[in-house]
């Protein structure tokens, strides 16, 4: 794919094909496209496109997403966000005269991959999932959408996820709210978990699983721990209607959460039983390392700091093998919300805090976490105010 640039009207072209950008996009795209396919940090862009002056970084953002939304019909070329790092142009050959891949067309092959993709999100293998969508082409498959808009969300493409033009709001919007958990205190999460589940525009589904698995844990997180008890009541009973055997394991998960914040040792160390046995037959990623972060968080309530430590270490190792950004966020979080609420201080605290700060500023959580969060209260908010629903 070959570019034209027209200095003088800040114009670029592709075949027959123009686009008009502003003075700064046109400097950003050219320097881009010279060294396409090299990635640069939002420094090394700023020093080349704003040379004399003294802009921050959010602007190399804020015109990147511009330049996406101008450059969106050209196929051929994408502006990549490279995670943690910065940006980069790439080009790829234009496939679309070429015959498609037989195996596109074929049901059996489509229902199969479908099949594997559902194992590999049980699983919790996040990676593996990323590896089949990067191959599609190649191995001749379609993937859904569902699965494509799931990898932006495990992969932690904040900046995907608020300003995407591809999905809109109301299908991105509980995936949006599974990272707010992990940016805001709890009382806050509280509040726009409340406001979703009065919405009309999260489909019922997502409703449910907030309602029935999410706010459980931020019941207990905000001291209200005969609440999130309650709410898993009710929990239990729709999985058993609904027949959700697949809920089981992370209900199981949220019930140990809420004793370890409210209950009894006498009742952590039945529920942690259960749950080692169930995981013995149920090989899931996501929950192996979310036990284990629990299970760290039972040793250091108990004083066993090495071991705590140790075990909580093994549960984020876990988790960063599944490739699942807002699941490592949020439990590293909850760490540190545990250790607070227990009075835990000193070397541990530090470094918890330190790689929740690392994390965060690996997945631009600086850069997108506020607007992901007003963007957020201010849909929900003029849905909830514009609707007839009760108040639940």
């Amino acid at each position: 794919m070959s570019l034209q640039f027209d200095e003088e009207n800040y114009m670029v072209s592709h075949r027959t094909d123009s686009i008009g950008l502003l003075a700064k996009e046109f400097a950003l795209l050219r320097f881009l496209y010279e060294n396409k396919d090299k990635a640069f940090t939002r420094s090394q862009l700023l020093d080349q496109v704003w040379p004399m002056e003294y802009p921050v970084e959010r602007t190399v953002d804020d015109h990147i997403y511009r330049l996406r939304k101008k450059l969106k019909r050209w196929d051929e070329m994408s502006l990549d966000t490279i995670r943690g790092y910065g940006y980069r142009l790439a080009i790829r050959e234009n496939r679309a005269a070429l015959p498609s891949n037989p195996s596109v067309h074929d049901p059996e092959m489509q229902e199969a991959i479908h099949g594997l993709l559902q194992k590999y999100h049980l699983f919790g293998q996040g990676n593996s999932i990323q590896m089949l969508v990067q191959q599609q082409e190649a191995l001749g498959v379609q993937i859904a959408p569902y699965y494509l808009l799931y990898m932006h969300f495990i992969q932690g493409d904040l900046e995907w996820l608020i300003n995407t033009a591809d999905s809109p709001l109301e299908e991105r919007l509980y995936w949006l709210l599974i990272y707010v958990h992990a940016l805001i205190p709890p009382s806050d999460t509280l509040e726009l978990y409340q406001l979703a589940l009065q919405s009309s525009v999260l489909p019922a589904e997502y409703r449910r699983e907030l309602r029935i698995l999410n706010i459980i844990e931020v019941y207990a997180e905000t001291g209200q721990y005969h609440e999130a008890k309650k709410q898993l009541e009710e929990t239990y009973r729709v999985i058993e209607e609904d027949q959700l055997i697949y809920f089981r394991l992370p209900v199981g998960l949220a019930a140990l959460s809420v004793e370890l914040w409210g209950g009894s040792g006498e009742v952590v160390e039945e529920k942690m039983t259960m749950l080692r046995n169930e995981l013995k037959d149920a090989p899931y990623l996501r929950e192996i390392g979310r036990f284990q972060v629990m299970e760290g968080c039972w040793l250091l309530r108990q004083g066993r700091v090495r071991e705590a430590e140790l075990r909580m270490d093994d549960g984020l190792g876990v988790l960063k093998m599944s490739l699942n950004a807002p699941l490592l966020l949020n439990s590293i979080y909850q760490i540190v919300l545990y250790m607070d609420h227990h009075r835990i201080g000193g070397r541990l605290r530090s470094k918890y805090q330190q790689l929740y700060s690392e994390i965060s500023k690996m997945y631009d959580v600086s850069v997108y976490g506020q607007q992901i969060v007003e963007t957020i209260r201010q849909f929900l908010s003029a849905d909830v105010s514009s609707s007839d629903l009760p108040l639940t």
